[in-house]
């Protein structure tokens, strides 16, 4: 994290980086530290027995794992603190004392926040100001008192004290500035990592959509197609418009919709285009189509509005109902049937009966020889006219429920 912004996972941020800066440089100093004791074992006692406790104890808490980063940096500070200041009382030297003091500085200005970093001046002056202090007033028995005067010891204070706030400054800009670069960095690769799993999501969403639409339209049993309403040209097809009507796909993208219907159901056609505009872009009609051979049939059309590759489209749906046609004439022609027999049985059927029914009558009243053999021969008429029409009345029958064969045959025997 960088000040309060979340750095993803793949970026390192500040503190990562001071905490890699500090386990190397304990990695790498206190192996080298050897090179300043053992020489001092056999020049300055003191300095080694100091070098040796300061190492020690900085061995001691860095390698122990219980005990946090962040004081284990503060310890080695202090304990390096310590280490400048006895240098140089003790070899009365401002140059190697001060030289640990500089290095400290750049050190807490690394690891360390603002505040720690800029605090870092104020023990600077202090340790200058209370070693100015010993030397004036020769507190005790030191190099020091006896190597300066009070006078080139606050000269060499001063221009330390400047080197190092010039050195602290300038690398806590150059810190904070990398420190807003990372931010910055971490903002925009939070923003493209959202942006990313936005579009995978909406990958995702759309891989989905077109399995969907695989399954909906491409793999639909009904044949469908999707044309364009400008030119009626053919966009898209199904592969059961493929079967249903003959044509292969490269044929229906180079034809239009009119040629799938006869020639004399074209008004239909733009009539159709008419009210599918009327009705915000659904319409459904009944119309007939031509396979392929230039075989028709019956279809019941939909036809809704849709956009397709930038283009003003619609997607159709049809569904042969030639059966049901078919059904339906089938039933309007029996009707018709029933209805010429209706007629034949109120009608034709009565005149020859009611004939009959006369001549019956008068046959009952006795009439004398010649009258009974004319009537006789009238009823004769009558039967042979009624005999017509009932076989007529059959035949109609046998349109509307069709007689097996044998059966009329029997019949007519």
């Amino acid at each position: 994290m960088i000040g309060h912004y979340p750095l993803p996972a793949k970026v390192k941020g500040i503190l990562y980086w001071q905490e890699k800066l500090f386990t190397n440089t304990i990695s790498y100093s206190l192996p080298l530290s050897l090179i300043a004791i053992i020489p001092s074992v056999f020049t300055n006692t003191i300095i080694a027995v100091t070098d040796g406790i300061a190492l020690f104890s900085i061995l001691l808490i860095t390698l122990n794992p219980k005990i946090s980063i962040s004081f284990k940096k503060a310890f080695v500070a202090v304990t390096l603190y310590f280490l400048a200041i006895i240098l140089m009382i003790s070899l009365g030297s401002f140059g190697i004392g001060s030289i640990y003091i500089l290095t400290l500085s750049v050190y807490l200005s690394l690891l360390f926040p603002n505040r720690v970093a800029y605090a870092s001046i104020a023990i600077n002056f202090l340790i200058y100001g209370g070693l100015s202090v010993l030397i004036y007033f020769k507190l005790f028995n030191t190099p020091l008192i006896k190597n300066y005067s009070i006078n080139n010891w606050i000269a060499y204070s001063s221009n330390f004290m400047f080197l190092s706030i010039a050195v602290i400054v300038q690398i806590r800009y150059i810190f904070n500035g990398l420190k807003t670069t990372l931010v910055q960095e971490a903002k925009l690769l939070t923003a493209l990592q959202c942006e990313l799993n936005e579009k995978q999501q909406r990958n995702h969403i759309l891989k989905e959509s077109e399995g969907h639409y695989k399954s909906l339209f491409l793999l639909n049993p009904s044949p469908m197609w999707i044309y364009d309403v400008d030119t009626l040209q053919f966009l898209q097809v199904n592969d059961a418009a493929i079967k249903k009507y003959g044509y292969t796909e490269n044929e229906f993208l180079n034809m239009t919709v009119k040629d799938v219907r006869p020639q004399e159901n074209l008004n239909e056609l733009y009539e159709m285009l008419g009210n599918h505009v009327q009705k915000n872009g659904i319409s459904e009609n009944v119309t007939r189509h031509m396979q392929k051979s230039g075989e028709p049939f019956y279809v019941e059309v939909i036809c809704s509005s849709i956009p397709f590759k930038g283009k003003e489209a619609c997607l159709v749906i049809t569904r042969d109902i030639t059966a049901q046609i078919e059904h339906t004439q089938a039933i309007e022609k029996q009707n018709e049937k029933l209805r010429e027999i209706a007629h034949l049985q109120s009608h034709v059927v009565r005149a020859p009966l009611a004939r009959i029914m006369g001549l019956t009558n008068l046959i009952k009243q006795g009439q004398d020889e010649d009258m009974a053999k004319q009537l006789l021969e009238y009823l004769d008429i009558s039967v042979q006219e009624l005999d017509g029409v009932i076989k007529s009345i059959v035949i109609h029958s046998e349109d509307v429920v069709p007689v097996p064969q044998h059966t009329r045959k029997n019949k007519d025997e």
